[in-house]
């Protein structure tokens, strides 16, 4: 039976090599954070690469959208967003892009100080109100009839099809039926997604697979949520100067707890398959 998705058995070597002609590859890496793809940073003559193949169904359509909803943002924020190639291997479709340079936000946030973090809360805050704020047609916003272009659709399949009903009982879906959802969404705005430079200013955006059309306060609980406590203020300060407008700190603890569910629950399943310990 024909596959449509990646497995760890898979001669990815010949894969990436297929993928890059003309480069000499020097080393292959496996990446073993990836929940959603396997992933590789492949280093040759002319620059590092990652490449990353989706580990199942779901995932296989959601790199599509990544790759679409990337392109469609791409120049649309004063920030650099992450450049895909989508590739295919026997119709399955990976995606590859250039080394961003800079380090991800989630091996220093820990160690930074307030004054880092004033300078780097404040870039979060403007890419997500610029985000929030550019303008899109429902019916037009990518090429491709794809998953879940809102992100509460996405989250509620993605729940319904890898989440155990013991750990998903949080999970109240008509609960975000009857709010807005009239902006566009990184939808997975975490500390991991967010590369930052020597100067502790935003390199670039990457990993748009939950991207879609939701509400604000999706992408300021999801990076809230995965920051210390101590970005917490400096995000909404920024974000409320930015955007002259006051939040709803209520609406905002609430999903900053549900997405803190979501991520228990996904680890809680991500270790019944073995790929999480």
């Amino acid at each position: 039976m024909t596959k449509n998705y990646f497995t760890l058995d898979e001669d990815f070597e010949t894969i990436i090599k297929k993928a890059l002609p003309d480069k000499t590859i020097n080393k292959i890496r496996s990446v073993t954070t990836g929940w959603t793809n396997i992933v590789f940073e492949v280093c040759t003559n002319d620059g590092d690469f990652f490449f990353r193949f989706p580990r199942d169904d779901f995932w296989i359509r959601t790199i599509v959208k990544d790759y679409e909803f990337a392109k469609f943002v791409n120049e649309k924020t004063d920030f650099d967003t992450v450049k895909l190639e989508l590739l295919y291997d026997n119709g399955r479709p990976f995606s590859m892009h250039q080394k961003i340079e800079g380090t991800v936000l989630a091996e220093k946030m820990n160690n930074m100080t307030e004054e880092e973090i004033k300078v780097v809360a404040k870039d979060i805050a403007k890419f997500m109100f610029e985000l929030h704020s550019i303008k899109f047609n429902k019916e037009e916003i990518f090429k491709i009839n794809n998953i879940g272009l809102k992100l509460v659709d996405f989250l509620d399949e993605l729940l319904k099809v890898h989440v155990a009903k013991e750990d998903m009982k949080f999970w109240n879906y008509n609960e975000f039926i009857n709010k807005d959802h009239n902006c566009l969404v990184h939808g997975d705005l975490n500390s991991s997604n967010i590369i930052i430079d020597e100067n502790n200013h935003i390199s670039a955006i990457i990993d748009f697979g939950f991207g879609g059309f939701g509400n604000k306060y999706f992408d300021l609980a999801r990076i809230i949520g995965r920051c210390p406590e101590t970005f917490k203020n400096e995000i909404i300060e920024s974000y409320e100067n930015i955007s002259k407008t006051k939040l709803d700190y209520n609406i905002l603890d609430e999903e900053i707890d549900i997405w803190t569910n979501i991520d228990n629950a996904y680890i809680n399943y991500m270790r019944g398959i073995g790929i999480y310990e």
